[in-house]
């Protein structure tokens, strides 16, 4: 009897758990359920810098000079040396920064405007121009540059620039 009643009361467990359960719906109350629309955040930009150039170079007539553009760039026909385009699906903020200090002997402004209004120096500090923040899908904002030298070293010195992104 004990076995019986132990297979009966399986039987029946079985049963619960193979029927699925439902329940029934009608004009008083309806079904509902929640829909999840999951979609994925694209950071992508792209960079495209100005001619056919593939470093940013300043080229001083001398090692003391002043606002020198770099190669191909012309502030005053409104060509920046970069254009950071926001190919993502949401609004970026974009920063700049050297991945090592600076040399001594140089300073770069940036800016995003052509008049180089309110510039940032770069360093080896991620900093944000103005017009860099909250840049929509589909837009694009400008890297002007102009250097300084004081003094500067013969020969090429090379340091690498660094643009990132950030969710708004």
């Amino acid at each position: 009897m004990k076995c019986t009643t132990i297979k009966t009361i399986s039987i029946a467990l079985m049963m619960m758990l193979m029927i699925p359960t439902s329940m029934a719906y009608d004009a008083g109350t309806p079904y509902t359920v929640t829909l999840n629309y999951i979609v994925p955040s694209d950071t992508t930009f792209t960079v495209t810098l100005a001619g056919a150039e593939s470093t940013i170079d300043f080229n001083p007539a001398s090692m003391n000079s002043a606002d020198v553009e770099p190669d191909s760039q012309s502030a005053a026909g409104s060509t920046p040396i970069a254009v950071i385009y926001n190919a993502g699906n949401l609004n970026q903020n974009f920063s700049v920064n050297l991945t090592t200090a600076q040399v001594s002997w140089a300073v770069v402004s940036v800016s995003n405007f052509s008049n180089y209004a309110t510039p940032i120096t770069l360093s080896d500090t991620s900093q944000t121009p103005t017009g860099w923040t909250n840049v929509p899908m589909t837009t694009s904002v400008s890297a002007y540059m102009k250097a300084t030298f004081a003094n500067a070293t013969a020969g090429t010195t090379a340091k690498t620039l660094q643009i990132n992104s950030a969710i708004s």
